[in-house]
């Protein structure tokens, strides 16, 4: 990770304070922007801090220049003094630090090399992956540093580590995860409305499968599956193959008629539930064989299917059915009322004798 300065003018300027930058990098390695220690160069490396103790210790000219009362060089003489430094025995490891221009007559940037301390977690399992969290709040928070020094530094400073690219990417991750699945859950919403016809029983399926996602997201974190790309496209998918357990059994149960919705509840299930049970374990099948994949990409998107799958074909099973029989609407007007022998108890004919004789002592 780098500290950049632009402008051959600006870094003379402020030389002093890029000298002792080290100083304002102190003590900050157990708190944003959890930088190392400068103490050492595997840490820190700062050509304009080891080119100012050079010269402070040094009875040698660089490059036959006379040094001043500050013991700096003049202000057209720094190129040649710096160029000069990187060649010295000192200063060669300073070399990949300093961008000249093509004709070496200018210094267009200088940089200096700093170090985030390890900013990792354990998973459950052991393994240890990076804490996005952390290096979000280490990224945000070095820039912020940064912004804080002002006019203290040359204008123009500012912040590289290709680690960044990882880091950016984590951090807008999050908010990809919450916009894409919210945009799922909603359009999923608005399909299922359409196509079964009844706003109690399309809340009741999407609240079914929001609660899944919620859910699958909680299995994640206890296996230890990091959100990244592609737990985020998984997570977005799982709202599509989660609520196809729900949608068939939510319309099941408006087809049924009559005004006992537990019985309403038994029929559907007897009807279309060894159906999506079976959908269910083929969807299973055909990703298991992924679960051994020594693939990053193939063994995460077996592992969040299988989730999904289990929790899915659960909720729409077991929690959605006990949802309809509680708050479930009245059937469609179409919807046949059965009569005889129910296919799941015995107790519809006898509801219909018992109405029946009711009518009779009514009338």
């Amino acid at each position: 990770m780098s500290i950049v300065f632009e402008d051959e003018s600006e870094i003379y300027k402020k030389k002093e304070v890029l000298a002792t930058l080290d100083d304002r990098l102190m003590n900050l390695s157990d708190k944003k922007p959890y930088i190392a220690e400068p103490t050492t160069d595997s840490a820190y490396q700062n050509v304009m801090d080891g080119l100012a103790t050079y010269l402070t210790l040094s009875t040698t000219d660089l490059g036959n220049v006379t040094l001043g009362t500050d013991n700096w060089p003049a202000e057209e003489d720094f190129v040649t003094t710096l160029k000069a430094y990187v060649l010295t025995k000192e200063g060669s490891k300073y070399f990949q630090d300093i961008k000249f221009s093509e004709d070496g007559s200018k210094v267009l940037a200088i940089r200096v090399s700093t170090q985030l301390v390890a900013l990792n977690k354990k998973k459950r399992n052991g393994d240890v992956i990076d804490d996005s969290d952390k290096q979000i709040e280490a990224m945000d928070g070095y820039r912020a540093l940064v912004e804080d020094w002002g006019d203290d530094v040359p204008a123009g400073t500012f912040i590289y580590s290709e680690r960044f690219f990882a880091v950016e990417g984590f951090k807008i991750i999050r908010q990809e995860l919450f916009t894409n699945v919210g945009l799922a859950l909603a359009a999923v919403a608005v399909i299922v409305l359409l196509t079964v016809a009844s706003p109690i029983t399309a809340a009741l399926i999407t609240l079914n499968v929001a609660a899944c996602i919620v859910e699958i997201l909680g299995a994640m974190y206890y296996i230890g599956i990091a959100i990244d790309s592609v737990s985020v496209i998984n997570i977005v998918l799982a709202v599509g193959l989660s609520i196809d357990y729900s949608a068939h059994v939510g319309h099941c149960f408006m087809m049924k008629g009559g005004d006992n919705k537990d019985r309403r509840v038994l029929e559907s299930l007897a009807d279309i539930g060894a159906a999506v049970l079976s959908g269910a374990t083929t969807t299973f099948l055909a990703v298991v064989v992924l679960l051994f994949s020594s693939s990053y990409v193939f063994k995460i998107l077996s592992q969040q299917f299988a989730i999904t799958v289990g929790l899915g074909a659960m909720h729409g099973l077991v929690l959605l059915p006990v949802l309809l029989s509680l708050f479930g609407p009245k059937a469609f007007e179409s919807a046949e009322v059965p009569v005889g022998k129910s296919k799941v108890c015995k107790d519809v004919s006898q509801e219909n004798d018992l109405a029946l004789e009711e009518e009779q002592n009514e009338a």
